[in-house]
């Protein structure tokens, strides 16, 4: 479901609201001033005639502060009303969204929209009572209009100054609405007995052991690996002696050790009997007929 129209009209809603009471501004400052017009009149008349040492305006001063504060308290009231409809309407925009999202925004058009108001009808209001309590206003304002271009230039100028603030407040306001929303808690996700890791997603993960601390489910041993062993080349397995020396010139004692290593371990070969008639014969007779040695 889309919501982002009906968020959206909370703020121009409110905002309407804020800039009904910048109109009650307007009219509160506009009416004080209106009341002294005869002592504004004589602060203008006593500082044209200041330089000439004809006109004094210390003795008006007393009489036209409280026409100042009036008017500026007004406004410190309507923008701190104008502060609390920003920070509901990012409430409701989050509230209605369904996010804390939306609510500097919200604040944003709720401070347009009334500064728009307020400047608009600031002007209309000069317009037909040529007079507003500001500290331009009571040294301009005239009971028929003759200073009607300065008078709305003073109070332009003061309005783009507060109105500027006013929207970054606004949208500020509207923030801090929309954090403070009662939105309703997501459940939490139940943890998976295996989590793959981000790095090694194609090799399963082993679940945490107690005791280990654990890494995306890989068990991480406390203490860091043994350093391994110094690099040792491999020695040459002893070869047996031969008869070839292993070098060249062969060490002194070469041939002697080789000489008494190598025993002769076969017997003599020996003469075999040459074929005859006389050993036949003595093969047919045997011992027995053999003569004897004597």
């Amino acid at each position: 479901m889309n919501n982002r129209p009906e968020a959206r009209s909370i703020g121009w809603n409110l905002g309407i609201v804020s800039g009904l009471f910048a109109a009650l501004q307007v009219l509160i400052s506009a009416s004080a001033a209106r009341a002294n017009i005869a002592t504004i009149e004589s602060m203008r008349w006593s500082l044209a005639r200041l330089e000439s040492g004809g006109g004094n305006p210390m003795p008006l001063v007393g009489l036209l502060v409280p026409v100042v504060l009036i008017t500026y308290g007004a406004m410190i009231v309507t923008g701190a009303i104008c502060l609390v409809l920003c920070w509901y309407a990012g409430r409701l925009t989050a509230y209605v969204n369904g996010r804390r999202g939306g609510g500097a925004s919200a604040g944003f058009r709720v401070a347009l929209l009334s500064g728009i108001i307020w400047i608009a009808f600031a002007v209309i209001i000069s317009l037909l009572l040529h007079a507003d309590g500001t500290i331009s206003g009571v040294v301009a304002s005239t009971h028929d209009g003759s200073a009607l271009p300065a008078q709305l230039a003073g109070l332009l100028i003061q309005q783009l100054i507060f109105g500027a603030i006013g929207l970054g407040l606004g949208a500020w306001a509207g923030a801090l609405g929309s954090n403070s929303a009662p939105l309703p808690e997501t459940a939490p996700m139940a943890t998976p007995a295996y989590v793959l890791p981000a790095t090694y997603g194609m090799y399963p993960a082993y679940p945490p052991m107690a005791g280990y601390p654990t890494y995306g489910g890989y068990p991480v041993s406390a203490s860091p690996y043994p350093a391994p062993a110094p690099y040792a080349p491999p020695q040459p397995a002893p070869q047996p002696l031969g008869s070839m020396p292993p070098a060249y010139p062969p060490p002194p004692d070469y041939y002697r050790t080789t000489s008494a290593d190598q025993s002769p371990t076969s017997p003599a070969p020996q003469q075999p009997a040459s074929p005859g008639p006389a050993s036949d014969a003595s093969t047919r007779d045997g011992p027995a007929n053999q003569p004897s040695a004597e």
